[in-house]
């Protein structure tokens, strides 16, 4: 987590908290690490105090400013090829002025307190080298980790983003659709049934005013999509001389679950526009919901013979609108069937979890 916060802000060009936490750790641990290697090494616990004193905040100083300075190069400027020459070249430079420091920490002030090794210039230039470079690979390690994650978080959030246009864009197409075959009813019936063409007014308003308070939503309870889908039948039901019924068995336990907004809808418009076309002089139309196996089951089924089988890839009509709202919020936990059962024609959905909210 603290690196995550490093790159981040770093590449931002501005100050991280995590960052400052990590150099500071790390080099208290580096000081700690170098103050027993120089009492190995010298022998002299007051020599190693002084040259740890002195030399470990200024490479932390050193590597803060690196740091600082990559981070606030733009994103142009930012050359692969040319980063790492700088990147070797900085590192040499500061492992120079370390061990030069070092050693005239030695010769001028601790010679006299103990005996200082012929190759103690070259030992620490070796010594900042290795923990230099070391740092400079974590830091970049980092930084091209975060550029990845920062890039994919980026195209998860366009994808996202584009999910949700087409699911309002789906979910806009539903109901103009079905007010425009409402509407197209209502002329036909006015010159024939003008009080038929009245109550179909009457029902089409009461149906718009549920649909009205629900807009922007794009789930809403099932026990609410029922109410809706018995609505739009009661307004389809004045089309026909045929008595036309919806009849419901639902499972309680389903009833609060969530599910798309006019799902039920599109079942019972499909059962009407190919039902209806069968010789029965009652045409009921059956909802039953049940919890199978942690799933929430749906199905539609009414009387009447299938044309041709379904297919969801092909079908760009209401039941197309529907399979791909569902795909979109229930991604690989969802079924769709539409079968003929004897003399019924039946759509059942299974959807397994929660609606992904988008």
């Amino acid at each position: 987590m603290i690196w995550t916060s490093i790159g981040r802000e770093l590449s931002q060009g501005e100050s991280a908290p995590g960052f400052w936490r990590a150099q500071a750790v790390g080099w208290i641990f580096l000081a700690i690490v170098g103050y027993f290697i120089r009492l190995t090494v010298y022998g002299n616990a007051v020599a190693a105090f002084w040259l740890t004193l002195a030399l470990e905040p200024l490479a932390f100083a050193l590597t803060s400013l690196a740091a600082t300075l990559h981070g606030r190069l733009p994103a142009t400027a930012r050359d692969p090829v040319k980063v790492l020459a700088g990147a070797v070249l900085l590192c040499v430079a500061a492992s120079t002025l370390l061990a030069a420091i070092a050693y005239a920490i030695n010769h001028l002030f601790l010679a006299g307190i103990r005996e200082i090794p012929g190759n103690q210039y070259w030992l620490g230039f070796i010594y900042y080298m290795g923990i230099l470079s070391i740092w400079t690979l974590i830091y970049f390690g980092v930084s091209a980790e975060l550029a990845a994650r920062t890039e994919r978080l980026q195209k998860m959030k366009a994808e996202t983003r584009s999910l949700k246009l087409e699911l309002e864009h789906l979910q806009l197409q539903v109901e103009p659709h079905f007010l425009f075959n409402a509407l197209n009813t209502i002329v036909a019936e006015i010159a024939d049934r003008p009080a038929v063409a009245e109550e179909m007014t009457r029902r089409l308003a009461e149906y718009l005013r549920y649909s009205l308070d629900r807009r922007g939503r794009g789930l809403c309870r099932l026990e609410e999509d029922i109410e809706a889908a018995q609505a739009y039948i009661r307004i389809q039901a004045l089309r026909f001389e045929r008595k036309l019924e919806c009849r419901c068995q639902v499972d309680p336990a389903t009833l609060k679950m969530h599910i798309p907004h006019m799902t039920l809808q599109g079942l019972a418009e499909n059962a009407i526009k190919h039902g209806m076309r069968c010789e029965h002089d009652r045409f009921v139309i059956h909802i039953r919901t049940r919890l199978q196996g942690g799933a929430l089951v749906i199905e539609v089924n009414n009387p009447g013979e299938l044309q041709a089988p379904f297919d969801r890839v092909e079908s760009n009509g209401g039941l197309g609108n529907l399979c791909r709202r569902l795909e979109l919020r229930y991604p690989d936990r969802y079924e769709f069937s539409l079968d003929q059962r004897g003399e019924l024609t039946v759509a059942q959905i299974r959807l397994q979890g929660e609606p992904a909210p988008l």
